[in-house]
C-alpha cells in the first residue's frame, strides 16, 4: 500500500497508541504476584502475560512470588536491588494481585486487583480488598457477580491463536474426551458420557503444543467445568458440551467471555449438533472479543498510574501510608464490631454539604461506603440529589445551610451528628474507633473532636494530630481546631441548634457556648485521624472575629481585641485589653558566670520599659569577687529597682528561689533563666496579657538561639523519658504542626527558662519544690501542680527571647527516678501532646509508628508489649511470631520492638503485660528495675538459652552475664524457659518458672517440599556452627548424592557440596527451605549445656516441609521428644549408616517424612493450643 493511502478511523487510533508507546515514561512500577509460569494454568499464564505487555507498552512491570518464568516473554523477576532502586527514586510500587491473594502481602500503597475468577471461587476466601483498591476484572460476568456490573474490563488474550486454530473444513475427527481439572474423579458419573470416553485430566497435563495436537482433532470435549480449555477447544474446532448441575447453565454460556456458540448443555436436545453449529467464525468472535483489550490495558495504566501519582504526591511526608496502616486484622474488626452490636451503640449523622462539585461528592460518599461502622446516616445537603443508595437529601443552600441542617437532625434518630464539606474523605477505621470511644464516654460528654490529615498544594497530605481540647490554640486557629466536631443531637437541638446570628462560624459559636456554659470537661478527643479534608483558604472570616469577640465579652473581657496574625487572616492573637495597672518582679538565678549574667541583665534593662518591674538577683553565697563588686555597682545604679537577695551557700536552688519570692514586691513573679536575653521591648507584656487571666496559673515564651533557630517552645512531657523541649531546632518563622509555633496554646510545662506566674498563686503552691532529687524539674513540678489546681498555663510566641548555648544538665537515674514517682502517669499523658506523636527525644511532633500507638483493641482484650532481643531467628521464635499469632487471632492486643522503652513510654502504652526477651544490657536492666518499683503490668522474663554461651555481649564474662541474668530474674514475675534444660537450671531461683517450648507459624503449616525432585538423591543441612561434625560423611557420600546447604558451610566441605544458597530472613526461610526439594535432612548438634538449653528449631523447619531428618542424638531440639526422628551418636559411621538406610527405602523414608509434616502441622504450629499456652503464659 502506498504511504499516502487513506487510513480509516480504526488505523487512526492504532497509530496515535503506538505515538503514545514511543514517548511513554515507566513512571511508577508494576510488582505482579504471580507463581512460577506454568502453560497449564491459564490464570497463571494471565499474569505472566500481563506483566510482558505492560513491559512491551513502555512499563515496568516485574513478577514476584515466583522464581520460573517464559522465557520468550519480557516478564523479569523482581530482587532486591531493583526494589531498593525503586525507593531511592521515590517510585510507588503498585501491587497487582489475582483474586486468589488475600490481604496485601506485598505491603503497596497502592493495589490493583485482577479478577480472573470469581472471589473466593477457587480459595473459599475473601480477597479482605481495602476501599481504595483498584478493581479489575477479566470478563463481564465476573465484574457483574461482585456487584460491578460497569466495573473496568481487562479480558486479556492468552491464546496463541496460530497454535490453537481449527483444522482445514472436512479434516477426520476421532476421540471424545472428558476434561478435568478441580472437579473430583470420584464423583464423575460415566453413565452420562459416551462408553469410549477417554480422561484428559490437569493432573497429568500436556504441554500447549500436545494439546493443540489432541483438540485439533477431537470428535468432542465435555467438561463439569468452566475453563479457558473450552474456549481453546472451540478455537481448534472441537464442540464442548457442558455437564448441568455443577454451576454452569445456558445463561452463564451466553454470558461468557465467547458467548454460547461452540458450546450447548448436555440435558438440551442434540447438544452435540448444536454446539457443532456454533463453531462456525469462533476465530473472528475471539478476535472481536479480545479486541477491546488494548482500550482495557490503557484503562487499567491510566487509572494505576493516577493512583500512584496521586500516592506519591500525597505521601511525600509519609501520612498516607501511616493512615492507610491504621486498618484492622480481620479478627481485630470483628471484635470492634461485636463490642459495638448493642443495641445502645452510637449512631453518627453525616451531614455533607454539597457545594456543587459533583467529583467532590462523589469523594465524600465513595469514602463513607467504605468506612468500617455502618451505624451512621448519611444526608447531603444540596440544590442536586445525587441519587445513591442509603443517603438522603435534603434541598438546601449551603450558603445559608443551618434550616436545613436542623430539618435534617430533627428527623433524625441518631445520637450524634456531624457537618463536613463534600470533598473531604472519610477513613476506613475513624468512626469506627469515634464510636467505640463514644460508647464509653460519660453522659456529661456533649461533643466529641478527633484528629485528621489535610491535603493541600500538589496534593500532598499532613497531619492533624490534635491535641485534647486546647481553649487558646481553639480561640488562635479555629480553621484548623474547630471543624468536623461530633454533636450529642439531643443537647444540641434543646439548647436550639446552632446560633444563625454566627454565620459561617455556628460551630465555633457552639463549642465557645459548651465550653461557657459546662466547663472545658463536657468536650472529648479521640486520638485517631477520622477523615483528610482540604486546606482551607487563609481567608478572613468576619464571622470567625465576631464569634470570638463575643466569647470573650462573655468572660469578662469587655476590652478584648481579636486581631488577625500577620502570618495568615485565618489566625487570631487576642489582647485581653487588661486595663488594672499591674507590677512585676523579674527574678534571676546567679549560677556564676559573670559575663553571661552581665549580658542577661544588660539584655534585660535595655529592653524592659514599659511594665512597673523590679529585678531580684539570687546570690546564692558566690565567693567570686569580681561577681560581688559587680553586683554592688549594679545595685547602686539601679536606682532602687535592682535588688541583690544574698545566701547562704549549701542551701538548694529552690529554696532560696522561694525565699526570694517572699521578698519580691512584684504581683507577678518571673522566673528568668541567667542563659536567657531578652531582645524584644514588648515581651513582660506579651506574657502580662495572659497571666492577668483569672484563669491563667504559668505563661511562657518562645526561646531561640542567636541565630534564629528555636531551642524551646514549650514543654513535651515524657520526652526523651523525661521533659523535653517542644521543637527544637526548627527555624524561626517556621509554622510547626498546626501553626503551633504561630498562636497562643495551652500546654502542661510552659518553659522553665522564662516563666511568669502570679506571686499570691506561687505562694499558695508552696512554691518550688525543694526536693533535691527533683531540682531539674522544678518548674515542672511547678506548672503540673498548677494545672492540678485547675488552672490553665499558656504557651504565647509574642514573648520571644535568646539563649544562649549552654551545657545540657546530666540527669541522674535517681532523678528521673524521683518524678517518676511523683508524675509518671502525667508524663505518659500530656493533654497538649497527641497521643499518635513520638516521644523519642530530640523528635517532638514527629508521628509514632503505628505498632506503637494504633490500638484497636485497647481495652476489648489484655495488651502485651514485648521486647525480643533481635529480629532474627531468636526473636522470631520466642517474641515476634507468637505475639503476632495472638494478635492476628484478637487473643491479644499488643506490640513488639527489638530493644526496651523508657519508662514513659511504657506507660503510655499501658500493658497488662510486658515480656522482655534475656535483658542483659544495662538499659534492660534498669528497664526492668523501673517496671518493677513503677509500674503494675505483669512482667514475664523469657529466656532463650543458656546466656554463658551464647555469645551474647562483648567484654562479658560468663560469670558477668549470670550475675545480670539473676538480676533480671529477680524483678520478673514469672520467667518462661524455652527448654526443659533450663527449666532444670532455674528450680529454687524463681518462684513461677514455666517451660514453654517454641514451635512455628502457622503458615509454616502450608509449606510442602518435593522428594525425587532430581536424578540423584539430594541430601541437606541448614547451616550452622556444629556442621563440621559432618566432615568425615560429606565427602564419603559426595559420588552418591547432591548436596545442598542454606546457609554458612565449613571451608572444608564447601568442594564437596552442588548447592549453597545464601541465608534468608527468617520470614523467607520456610517457602525457601521447602524449595531445596531434600530428599533428606540432617540436623547435627554437639553434646554441650549451651545447645542442651538452645530449644533449636531446625528438626521442626525441615519436618515442615516434609524432610525426613537424621539428627544428633543429643538433648536440645524443641520438639525431638515426640517426633519420629532417625537419631545418631555423633560419630561418622553412625551418620553413614543411617544415611544408607534411609537411601536403601527411599519410600520408607519419605513416609517418615510425611510422619514429621503431620506431627509438625498436628502439634507444633502457633494455633489452637500450642497458641494458647503461649497467652496463657504471658498473661497475668
Amino acid at each position: 500500500m502506498p504511504n499516502s493511502a487513506r487510513v480509516d478511523a480504526q488505523s487512526l487510533d492504532q497509530a496515535l497508541m503506538r505515538l503514545r508507546l514511543m514517548y511513554a515514561k515507566p513512571e511508577h512500577p508494576y510488582y505482579i504476584l504471580a507463581p512460577d509460569y506454568r502453560e497449564t494454568s491459564s490464570g497463571v499464564a494471565s499474569l505472566h502475560y500481563l506483566c510482558h505487555v505492560l513491559n512491551l507498552n513502555g512499563r515496568e512491570a516485574y513478577i514476584c512470588g515466583g522464581q520460573v518464568v517464559n522465557p520468550n516473554l519480557k516478564t523479569p523477576l523482581l530482587d532486591p536491588r531493583t526494589q531498593k532502586r525503586h525507593q531511592d527514586e521515590g517510585k510507588v510500587p503498585i501491587a497487582v494481585y489475582p483474586e486468589v491473594v488475600v490481604g496485601n502481602p506485598l505491603g503497596c500503597d497502592v493495589v490493583a486487583r485482577f479478577l480472573l475468577n470469581f472471589e473466593g471461587f477457587l480459595t473459599g476466601q475473601s480477597m479482605q480488598a481495602a476501599g481504595s483498591d483498584l478493581l479489575f476484572y477479566s470478563g463481564a460476568l465476573i465484574a457483574a457477580r461482585h456487584g460491578y456490573p460497569d466495573g473496568d474490563l481487562l479480558c486479556l488474550p492468552t491464546i496463541d491463536v496460530e497454535l490453537f486454530s481449527a483444522p482445514a473444513p472436512g479434516s477426520a475427527r476421532e476421540g471424545k474426551y472428558l476434561y478435568q481439572n478441580r472437579h473430583p474423579l470420584e464423583q464423575i458419573d460415566y453413565s452420562q458420557l459416551p462408553g469410549d470416553i477417554r480422561l484428559l485430566s490437569m493432573a497429568n497435563a500436556l504441554s500447549l503444543p500436545e494439546l493443540a495436537v489432541l483438540l485439533r482433532k477431537a470428535e468432542v470435549l465435555y467438561t463439569h467445568e468452566w475453563s479457558m480449555t473450552c474456549v481453546i477447544a472451540v478455537l481448534c474446532g472441537c464442540p464442548v458440551i457442558f455437564i448441568p448441575g455443577y454451576g454452569i447453565d445456558q445463561s452463564f454460556l451466553e454470558a461468557s467471555f465467547i458467548g454460547s456458540h461452540g458450546f450447548a448443555m448436555l440435558d438440551q436436545p442434540h447438544a452435540l449438533a448444536r454446539a457443532s453449529a456454533g463453531l462456525e467464525g469462533a476465530l473472528q468472535r475471539y478476535v472481536e472479543k479480545t479486541a477491546p483489550f488494548w482500550q482495557h490495558l490503557e484503562v487499567f495504566i491510566a487509572k494505576t498510574q493516577l493512583a500512584a501519582r496521586r500516592e506519591s504526591a500525597g505521601n511525600r511526608a509519609g501520612m498516607l501510608r501511616w493512615l492507610r496502616q491504621r486498618y484492622p486484622l480481620p479478627q481485630q474488626l470483628q471484635l470492634m464490631q461485636e463490642r459495638l452490636a448493642a443495641p445502645g451503640a452510637p449512631s453518627v449523622a453525616v451531614l455533607v454539604l454539597d457545594h456543587g462539585d459533583p467529583a467532590a461528592l462523589a469523594r465524600t460518599l465513595g469514602s463513607l461506603d467504605d468506612v468500617l461502622y455502618q451505624r451512621i446516616q448519611v444526608c447531603v445537603l444540596g440544590a442536586q440529589e445525587p441519587r445513591r443508595p442509603n443517603v438522603q437529601w435534603l434541598s438546601a443552600d449551603t450558603r445559608a445551610p443551618l434550616p436545613s441542617i436542623h430539618s435534617a437532625l430533627e428527623n433524625s434518630p441518631c445520637e450524634w451528628c456531624m457537618v463536613v464539606d463534600a470533598g473531604v474523605q472519610f477513613t476506613a477505621s475513624g468512626l469506627l474507633v469515634v464510636a467505640l470511644d463514644l460508647a464509653q464516654a460519660p453522659e456529661t460528654c456533649l461533643a466529641v473532636f478527633a484528629d485528621e490529615a489535610v491535603r493541600g498544594a500538589g496534593d500532598t497530605v499532613e497531619g492533624r494530630l490534635r491535641p485534647d481540647l486546647n481553649l487558646d490554640m481553639l480561640l488562635a486557629h479555629p480553621a484548623a481546631l474547630s471543624r468536623h466536631w461530633l454533636y450529642d443531637t439531643r443537647a444540641l437541638l434543646h439548647q436550639g441548634g446552632f446560633d444563625p446570628a454566627s454565620g459561617r462560624a455556628f460551630e465555633l459559636a457552639y463549642q465557645l457556648r459548651l465550653i461557657a456554659d459546662h466547663g472545658l470537661g463536657v468536650v472529648g478527643h479521640v486520638s485517631e485521624p477520622l477523615l483528610i479534608a482540604n486546606l482551607e483558604q487563609p481567608l478572613t472570616c468576619d464571622d470567625e472575629r465576631s464569634v470570638i469577640q463575643a466569647h470573650l465579652l462573655e468572660r469578662g473581657y469587655p476590652h478584648a481585641q481579636v486581631r488577625p496574625t500577620t502570618q495568615a487572616p485565618n489566625r487570631y492573637e487576642i489582647d485581653y485589653g487588661h486595663q488594672q495597672p499591674t507590677s512585676v518582679s523579674i527574678l534571676i538565678y546567679i549560677d556564676g558566670d559573670l559575663s553571661r549574667l552581665q549580658r542577661c541583665v544588660e539584655q534585660l534593662l535595655a529592653y524592659t520599659t514599659a511594665i512597673e518591674h523590679e529585678v531580684l538577683l539570687v546570690e546564692p553565697g558566690n565567693d567570686d569577687q569580681l561577681m560581688l563588686q559587680w553586683l554592688e555597682m549594679l545595685c547602686q545604679v539601679g536606682q532602687g529597682r535592682i535588688h541583690v537577695l544574698r545566701f547562704m551557700a549549701g542551701q538548694t536552688r529552690a529554696a532560696m528561689c522561694n525565699a526570694a519570692a517572699q521578698e519580691a514586691q512584684g504581683e507577678f513573679l518571673v522566673w528568668l533563666d541567667a542563659v536567657a536575653m531578652v531582645s524584644d521591648g514588648d515581651w513582660l507584656q506579651a506574657l502580662l496579657n495572659h497571666a492577668q487571666r483569672p484563669e491563667v496559673g504559668a505563661v511562657g515564651g518562645l526561646m531561640s538561639s542567636v541565630d534564629g533557630v528555636v531551642r524551646q517552645a514549650g514543654l513535651v512531657l515524657g520526652q526523651g523519658g523525661s521533659v523535653g523541649p517542644a521543637y527544637t531546632g526548627r527555624a524561626i518563622g517556621e509554622e510547626g504542626e498546626l501553626a503551633a509555633l504561630m498562636i497562643e496554646r495551652n500546654g502542661v510545662a510552659v518553659g522553665d527558662h522564662c516563666l511568669m506566674v502570679r506571686r499570691a498563686t506561687f505562694l499558695d503552691l508552696g512554691g518550688f519544690t525543694v526536693d533535691p532529687l527533683l531540682e531539674p524539674w522544678v518548674a515542672v513540678d511547678l506548672c503540673l501542680r498548677l494545672q492540678q489546681a485547675g488552672y490553665l498555663n499558656v504557651w504565647t510566641p509574642r514573648a520571644r527571647l535568646q539563649l544562649e548555648a549552654a551545657a545540657a544538665a546530666v540527669v541522674s537515674a535517681e532523678q528521673e527516678e524521683a518524678l517518676y514517682a511523683r508524675w509518671l502517669p502525667q508524663l505518659a499523658s500530656d493533654p497538649s501532646y497527641n497521643a499518635n506523636l513520638s516521644l523519642l527525644a530530640g523528635h517532638s511532633y514527629a508521628r509514632q509508628d503505628n505498632g506503637l500507638c494504633w490500638r484497636p483493641l485497647h481495652g476489648i482484650v489484655p495488651t502485651v508489649l514485648a521486647f525480643a532481643a533481635d529480629q532474627q531467628a531468636a526473636g522470631q521464635a520466642r517474641v515476634i511470631q507468637p505475639l503476632m499469632a495472638l494478635r492476628n487471632t484478637g487473643a491479644i492486643d499488643g506490640s513488639v520492638t527489638t530493644g526496651v522503652l523508657t519508662l514513659v513510654d511504657i506507660q503510655r502504652y499501658a500493658p497488662s503485660t510486658i515480656v522482655l526477651q534475656r535483658p542483659l544490657a544495662d538499659a534492660g536492666l534498669l528497664t526492668l528495675r523501673r517496671l518493677r518499683a513503677f509500674s503494675e503490668a505483669f512482667k514475664v522474663y523469657d529466656l532463650d538459652g543458656y546466656v554463658a554461651e551464647m555469645g551474647l555481649a562483648a567484654g562479658m564474662g560468663g560469670e558477668e552475664l549470670l550475675q545480670r541474668l539473676n538480676y533480671g530474674l529477680m524483678q520478673a514475675d514469672r520467667v518462661v524457659v524455652a527448654s526443659p534444660t533450663l527449666a532444670e537450671m532455674l528450680l529454687g531461683q524463681h518462684d513461677d518458672v514455666r517451660l514453654l517450648e517454641s514451635a512455628l507459624p502457622a503458615t509454616w503449616g502450608q509449606l510442602q517440599g518435593l522428594r525425587g525432585a532430581a536424578t540423584r538423591p539430594r541430601l541437606g543441612w541448614i547451616g550452622n556452627k556444629d556442621a563440621g561434625l559432618l566432615a568425615e560423611v560429606v565427602p564419603a557420600m559426595a559420588q552418591e548424592v547432591d548436596w545442598v546447604v542454606l546457609g554458612d558451610c565449613p571451608q572444608a566441605l564447601r568442594p564437596y557440596v552442588s548447592e549453597q544458597h545464601p541465608p534468608v530472613p527468617f520470614e523467607r526461610l520456610g517457602i525457601t527451605l521447602a524449595a531445596l526439594n531434600l530428599d533428606l535432612a540432617l540436623v547435627p548438634m554437639a553434646d554441650t549445656l549451651g545447645n542442651a538449653c538452645s530449644a533449636d528449631l531446625r528438626v521442626l523447619q525441615h519436618a515442615a516441609c516434609a524432610h525426613p531428618v537424621i539428627c544428633s542424638r543429643v538433648a536440645g531440639f524443641a520438639g525431638a521428644g515426640s517426633l519420629p526422628l532417625s537419631k545418631v551418636d555423633n560419630q561418622p559411621a553412625d551418620w553413614l549408616r543411617a544415611i544408607r538406610l534411609h537411601l536403601e527405602d527411599r519410600d520408607a523414608s519419605a513416609a517418615l517424612g510425611d510422619a514429621l509434616q503431620n506431627a509438625v502441622r498436628s502439634n507444633w504450629l502457633l494455633e489452637g493450643e500450642r497458641l494458647e499456652a503461649w497467652r496463657q503464659a504471658w498473661l497475668a
